[in-house]
């Protein structure tokens, strides 16, 4: 049994470090994420979908635009919230599981209603600040983690923070893996 478990451990470093010299973190590259939360903090619990789509700018390290989409039910009372705004990244390492730094700000829409049907709308602002990793599946696909402390501010109400986290997929795709895709369909 041994001897399984380390032919296998064996087995998952070597492919770690066959990805890992495929090294998709470059200038140039587009990353594509999609990710789920949990939030809790102050008695609230919400769960939210957020897509960014970056362009790493320089070897490791990628800016671009965030959305937030939260939905939230508690009883008869809802809460919808929308945001948009920049984040950035900085990957570290050369390993198929990549740690980075994330900050994120988003411009944030809120629309709550009560069980009476009393409605509220606001507007604020949340920020992000965690650590992460990406943990690459192949050359393009990666699995994603993101742990940090999120502050949220309303005009209507006072701000309140708490510990943020995130799991979803990654996509990066540099120039060469766009003209392999290019060729294969097109023939070219």
């Amino acid at each position: 049994m041994k001897k399984i478990q380390l032919s296998l451990a064996l087995a998952v470093m070597l492919c770690i470090g066959a990805f890992a010299q495929n090294d998709v973190i470059k200038k140039g590259t587009v990353l594509a994420n999609g990710s789920l939360s949990l939030f809790a903090g102050n008695g609230t619990t919400q769960f939210g979908f957020f897509p960014t789509v970056g362009f790493f700018v320089a070897d490791n390290f990628t800016v671009g635009g965030a959305a937030s989409i939260s939905a939230n039910k508690l009883g008869d009372a809802t809460n919808n919230t929308f945001g948009i705004g920049p984040f950035a990244r900085y990957y570290i390492g050369k390993t198929a599981t990549k740690p980075f730094v994330a900050a994120e700000v988003n411009f944030l829409s809120n629309k709550a209603k009560s069980g009476n049907g009393n409605e509220v709308n606001s507007n604020g602002t949340s920020f992000l600040f965690g650590l992460g990793f990406a943990a690459f599946i192949n050359e393009t696909i990666a699995v994603e983690g993101l742990s940090g402390y999120n502050y949220t501010d309303y005009n209507t109400s006072e701000g309140t923070g708490g510990f943020a986290l995130r799991f979803g997929f990654g996509l990066y795709f540099n120039r060469s893996h766009v003209q392999a895709v290019k060729t294969n369909v097109m023939g070219e």
